[in-house]
């Protein structure tokens, strides 16, 4: 399988948008509007740099700045690329993406990369990432998704989910259905109840002492009026 042209990297400067630039343009335009759209306004708001491997003509440069812009993102300033996110062999500087300024990877070992994967994670397949992941489709019984930082699941969660593997107690697992197989947060583990109620609305599982408690994402997230 061709590697992936487009890929999205998550900073706390903002989201880094790396570009194969030896693939045809019209392949790169193609699927940076189609991830946009699987996302469905996930990232409505975020500032953003674009990261070619190479150089990129200033047309083809605005062409795909506008696609950013049509899907609510916002260029960035200054925005960091640490050298453990460079997929590719350079980054190239754009005036209107922001400037980017290589840093030693260990003055940035507490940002993690934000792997987007799209489709079902299907039975017997193991999604395995040393950062945050979020995953815009379904994980089926018998899927594994492993993450350093924190899980999204745009879809349903049937399968394991281990988020922080690395010890982080912070991480969370968020799904828009919660009906796991098995949940791992920092190496804590919790199994479902056999009789599993399918909740109707987005569930967030987290740490609270040495258990996994799991509580609506909305309620959580809403702020009081």
């Amino acid at each position: 399988m061709a590697q992936d042209c487009i890929t999205f990297k998550g900073t706390r400067g903002g989201l880094l948008i790396l570009l194969d630039a030896s693939r045809d343009f019209n392949e790169l335009r193609t699927n940076l509007a189609a991830k946009f759209a699987a996302a469905r306004g996930f990232f409505r708001g975020a500032t953003f740099a674009l990261v070619p491997t190479s150089p990129l003509g200033s047309r083809e440069t605005a062409e795909l700045e506008a696609i950013c812009r049509e899907h609510g993102l916002v260029p960035g300033n200054n925005i960091t690329l640490p050298e453990c996110y460079r997929p590719f062999k350079k980054p190239a500087h754009t005036a209107k993406s922001g400037t980017l300024r290589e840093v030693d990877a260990y003055q940035d070992t507490a940002e993690l990369s934000t792997l987007l994967e799209e489709g079902n994670l299907r039975n017997g397949r193991e999604l395995v990432y040393d950062g945050h992941v979020v995953l815009v489709g379904n994980v089926h019984e018998g899927a594994t998704i492993k993450a350093k930082g924190n899980i999204l699941v745009m879809g349903t969660l049937r399968g394991s989910a281990y988020a922080g593997v690395s010890g982080n107690r912070k991480a969370v697992i968020v799904a828009y259905r919660l009906v796991p197989e098995q949940l791992g947060i920092a190496g804590i583990i919790a199994r479902s109840p056999e009789q599993n109620v399918r909740r109707a609305y987005p569930e967030i599982a987290r740490l609270d002492g040495n258990c996994i408690i799991v509580e609506p994402y909305l309620r959580r997230n809403t702020p009081d009026h």
